[in-house]
């Protein structure tokens, strides 16, 4: 029969040996944070996974390096640590796979993320700007020759990439910046008329979570993805769109998506590049052979 003391020692070592588990594990913890969900959404989204595209209900889990793009209503989309983030019509975003808080880029259209826990964080790139929230809400708006920043609740802190030396800008409850071309980022007292009457109905309202309500569901696998999938995202910033490209430029294989890059995708200078590499590697192969 064991002793108390043995007993003690038995039970010690055993709880040294969790402790030092647990310190093994903690490295994977941040990536924790990036475990989305799609909380919310009225019709299925499109979302593309490495280079599938798949139909993805409300209650599908999200990887980091997911395309999320909505159709004509918006989305919801929650983390663990409190963020959220909801995605306007028409509009895509990239899941970053970067450790620690989430991050998303925006690739077209509008978003609306709101970090309002103690713990929440989340960070938003969209163009050259990029968006740390915590304590706050606001709205961004990605077009051609823009980014536009509308602080909702809170002070977020906004980031022009293009301007290494720069320090962050505060940006305040009600306050608008606005990063166009080249020019430097803008701030402003409020929102201009045309970015609120062009802002998504939905962002009117606060956003509120409702992954708890949501049932778990698995996104469908509907087809490989094609150059017409990727033909809207030409005015990414450029390591966005490097690491695009890098992800798609296996799709070059299938002869029908090379013909069409080189068609739908020809004002986009790295994927030019792409469809070159891939001329040049089967003129040699047939040389050859």
């Amino acid at each position: 029969m064991d002793t108390p003391d043995r007993n003690t020692r038995t039970g010690g070592a055993a709880a040294t040996r969790a402790l030092l588990l647990a310190a093994l594990l903690a490295p994977a913890v941040p990536a924790l944070a990036q475990r989305a969900l799609l909380s919310h959404a009225e019709q299925p989204a499109k979302l593309i996974r490495k280079t599938t595209v798949y139909d993805a209900p409300a209650g599908a889990g999200l990887q980091p390096g997911d395309i999320v793009e909505s159709g004509a209503r918006g989305l919801q989309i929650e983390w663990p640590n409190g963020a959220l983030m909801a995605l306007g019509p028409s509009s895509s975003v990239q899941l970053d796979a970067a450790a620690g808080a989430p991050s998303v880029n925006l690739l077209r259209g509008w978003i609306k993320v709101a970090a309002n826990k103690p713990a929440s964080r989340l960070t938003a790139a969209a163009g050259p700007l990029e968006v740390r929230a915590g304590g706050g809400s606001g709205i961004l708006h990605l077009a051609a020759d823009m980014t536009e920043l509308f602080v909702e609740q809170g002070t977020l802190s906004a980031v022009d990439k293009d301007k290494a030396a720069a320090p962050p800008l505060p940006v305040n409850r009600e306050q608008y910046a606005l990063r166009r071309g080249a020019l430097p980022l803008q701030l402003m007292p409020r929102a201009p008329k045309l970015f609120v009457s062009g802002m998504p109905r939905t962002f009117f309202d606060p956003l509120v979570p409702v992954a708890n309500r949501a049932k778990a569901a698995e996104a469908a696998p509907l087809r490989e993805v094609d150059a017409r999938d990727l033909a809207d995202w030409n005015d990414v910033p450029a390591i966005v769109n490097k690491r695009l490209v890098a992800q798609f430029a296996a799709r070059l294989a299938d002869p029908a998506f090379a013909k069409d890059a080189e068609t739908l995708l020809n004002n986009n200078a790295d994927w030019r590049q792409a469809v070159q590499n891939i001329k040049k590697r089967n003129t040699i192969t047939n040389y050859l052979f």
